[in-house]
C-alpha cells in the first residue's frame, strides 16, 4: 500500500517540477500557464517542493525497507494465495521502482539541473 503512496507522490514531484520546466523549454510556456489556470494544484505544489520531495523520500525509504522485508518471508503454501503473494510481490517490486525513477526525474529537474544551468 505504501508503495502506491510512494507512486503519487513521485508522480506530483513530476508535475510540479519536470513538467513546467520541459513545457518552459519546449517553447510551451502559453501551454503550461493554461494547464495552470486549469489546474491551480500544480502552483500549489510547486511552492511546496522541499516538503514533497522530503516526505516522497521518506516514503520510498519505507517502501525499500518494507519491500526488502517482504522478500524474506515465504508465501502460503494453498495455491492461490501463493499465487496473490507473488503476484503482489512482484508488481509492488514495478510499483517501487516506477516510483524511484519519477522521483529522481523530478529530483533532477528541482535542483539538480537548475544548478548545472544557471550555476
Amino acid at each position: 500500500m505504501l508503495n502506491f503512496f510512494s507512486l503519487f507522490g513521485s508522480l506530483s514531484t513530476l508535475l510540479c517540477c519536470a513538467l513546467p520546466v520541459t513545457l518552459v523549454t519546449l517553447g510551451m510556456g502559453a501551454t503550461f500557464a493554461s494547464l495552470g489556470a486549469n489546474f491551480p494544484q500544480i502552483y500549489w505544489l510547486s511552492a511546496r517542493k522541499d516538503v514533497l520531495f522530503l516526505i516522497t523520500g521518506l516514503m520510498l525509504g519505507l517502501s525499500y525497507f518494507l519491500m526488502k522485508q517482504s522478500e524474506k518471508r515465504e508465501c502460503p503454501i494453498d495455491p492461490d494465495q501463493r499465487d496473490a503473494c507473488n503476484t503482489s510481490k512482484n508488481s509492488s517490486y514495478y510499483i517501487f521502482w516506477i516510483s524511484g525513477i519519477a522521483y529522481i526525474i523530478g529530483l533532477a529537474f528541482s535542483y539538480i539541473l537548475p544548478r548545472i544551468i544557471y550555476g
